[in-house]
């Protein structure tokens, strides 16, 4: 089975191995296809969309430009980082590459379920995939723009970040990751914090003690501020994300409606049915080779439904009888909650990664994209336990 990772797993080493791909000339059309399509995003917006989203969400071309610095850290936003991700899983999907003929179903975490799609369709003909790829581009592209639209707000007061301090993680933003907790013992603490139908969600169950929540950047400030003695007392860790969307949350809902306005820019893909995989979904465990619209599936599950990653990557597991799992990165979130939430499942599963580079001698790559999926790069738990915090940034959401 084919695992795609999402916004959680990425490291600052993200646009170098872009950069490293670019170099390849075997991946000269795919690139020449992906700056074309984010032209064709740009030129859709209008002027006030494209001077906010045009220089940060939409400028890989001069991101990626050999003659150029490679900007450092991580791209500025989750719209520059949701493209960057596609991008990177797109590219090393292409028909030119060997197919695996292993391959028995795909599943993405997040934003990857794009790419898992992308894979499902197995397009052998190259111009046949980069008309896909390109549609897939410029879906992923709009969904974000519009979720960011959709999440801007006043920023928290200074008042609300005066008692905030952490060593760890991002500044205080719309998503925040908590390990320790199981599902049940979270909920009633948000049930307790801000009663029933409050702006905060559990957006991601990504493990029986990970989850992730999504809302207002002051809301769970508040919330954070009201529990944190108690999480002190009990180990529980809390770490605010690098993500700028409350991904998984129905606060995002308006933005999936804004995006069917945008689908004539979108353009066509193909339906469920066209899938030549099991392709499957990240709310419940369900094969989208039943669905008959799958852009109106990837803005649901990724904008407005929560993910319960353990039902969902058991249930793939089974349906598919997967003995291997091929993880494409290009982080290690997808694939360490894969390997804690299959711990005890009857098959035993073998996971293996699929080679980043073929261009050799690339500055900056196989080296960087080997520190995209290190050992304690990226999120909380190592599969062979329970999960627990790992030094560095944990960004398991998005």
């Amino acid at each position: 089975m084919l695992l795609f990772d999402g916004l959680g797993g990425a490291t600052g080493n993200l646009l170098p191995a872009l950069r490293g791909l670019r170099a390849g000339p075997e991946n000269a059309a795919f690139f020449d296809t992906v700056f074309r399509a984010l032209d064709e995003v740009a030129d859709h917006l209008d002027p006030a969309e494209r001077d906010r989203f045009g220089p940060a969400g939409l400028a890989l071309r001069r991101w990626l430009d050999p003659g150029s610095p490679t900007p450092a850290g991580l791209p500025p936003n989750s719209v520059a980082e949701g493209i960057c991700l596609h991008v990177h899983q797109a590219c090393l999907l292409q028909p030119t590459r060997p197919a695996d003929p292993g391959t028995v179903a795909a599943l993405g975490h997040s934003v990857g379920l794009l790419a898992a799609l992308l894979a499902g369709f197995r397009l052998r003909r190259p111009d046949e995939f980069l008309a896909t790829a390109a549609a897939c581009l410029r879906l992923v592209a709009v969904t974000l723009i519009r979720g960011q639209q959709a999440a801007d707000g006043p920023p928290p007061t200074a008042e609300a970040l005066a008692g905030y301090q952490s060593q760890r993680g991002a500044p205080p933003g719309p998503m925040a990751a908590l390990t320790g907790l199981t599902d049940p013992e979270l909920r009633a603490l948000l049930t307790g914090h801000q009663g029933a139908g409050g702006p905060l969600v559990v957006g991601l169950a990504n493990a029986a003690r990970a989850h992730v929540l999504s809302g207002p950047t002051a809301a769970l400030l508040d919330f954070h501020r009201a529990h944190a003695d108690g999480f002190a007392r009990t180990g529980v860790t809390w770490v605010f994300l690098h993500n700028t969307i409350p991904f998984h949350s129905p606060a995002l809902a308006p933005a999936a409606r804004r995006v069917t306005r945008d689908r004539a820019l979108i353009g066509e893909l193909p339906g469920g049915d066209r899938l030549r995989l099991p392709v499957y979904a990240t709310d419940a465990p369900r094969d989208l080779r039943e669905a008959p619209d799958l852009v109106t599936e990837f803005l649901d599950q990724v904008l407005v439904r929560p993910i319960g990653w353990e039902a969902v990557i058991r249930y793939a597991v089974t349906d598919s009888a997967a003995d291997r799992i091929l993880d494409h990165g290009p982080g290690a979130a997808a694939r360490r909650y894969a390997k804690e939430c299959l711990r005890d499942h009857s098959r035993r599963i073998r996971f293996e990664s699929v080679p980043q580079f073929s261009a050799a001698g690339v500055r900056g790559g196989q080296r960087a994209m080997s520190a995209l999926s290190g050992p304690g790069r990226t999120t909380q738990g190592n599969g062979s336990g329970p999960v627990r915090a790992v030094p560095g940034n944990h960004r398991p959401g998005g």
